[in-house]
């Protein structure tokens, strides 16, 4: 795979800190966002660390000069309504364009997907119940990038795991996965790695599980 540029914002979550060492192991140069940055205490030759709040687009104005490609691991540890989905992802957004920047993936959840009879009748519900408040706001998230211009992908993994990263998990785009209800983290960063440069993914939805 060709060497890229990578920005990676949700830098210190699960998901995002699996990115970085897979996108560093596979050669590319990273530039990792965090809101605290003595979070991240890899260090490496082609990794770069700077400080950047997606709420509040000043702070991450200058992180997308002469980058290649975003991706946008952003999660909240609570329950609590938030807007960090969709107000993150659409400064982000418009960061990449005055970059002139179109690659964009971006993290959502299974939970959005109504998915066959029974999920719909019975798991789905329950799972709105409980986490409805970012499933909004995720909602949100997916239809400003499905509206804008960029070459967007967004990845919807069921219940995440903190399991080593094995490279062995189903995938389906734009299309529903019939089974499958969990993965790791680190096999979501290995998807996102690993078509990071795959035109068939783009402007796609993407379900993964094992």
């Amino acid at each position: 795979m060709k060497s890229i540029n990578l920005i990676v914002f949700g830098a210190t979550g699960g998901i995002g800190s699996q990115v970085i060492v897979q996108a560093l192991a596979a050669g590319h140069r990273v530039t990792a966002v965090a809101r605290r940055p003595s979070a991240i205490t890899l260090k490496h030759e082609c990794l770069e660390v700077l400080r950047g709040d997606v709420l509040d687009p000043t702070s991450i104005r200058s992180v997308f000069a002469n980058k290649d490609a975003v991706i946008s691991a952003l999660g909240v540890p609570t329950r609590a309504p938030t807007s960090l989905y969709s107000d993150g992802v659409k400064y982000i957004s418009a960061g990449m364009q005055n970059a002139g920047i179109n690659r964009l993936l971006c993290i959502s959840a299974s939970g959005l997907d109504p998915g066959p009879f029974l999920q719909r009748l019975i798991a789905k519900p329950l799972l709105w119940r409980v986490l409805k408040n970012m499933y909004t706001d995720l909602a949100r998230m997916e239809a400003y990038v499905q509206s804008s211009n960029l070459e967007w992908t967004i990845v919807r993994p069921p219940r995440l795991t903190n399991k080593p990263h094995t490279g062995h998990y189903q995938i389906a785009v734009n299309k529903h996965l019939t089974k499958g209800s969990v993965i790791s983290r680190a096999d979501v960063a290995d998807y996102m790695i690993n078509h990071l440069n795959d035109s068939a993914t783009y402007r796609a939805l993407v379900e993964i599980a094992y």
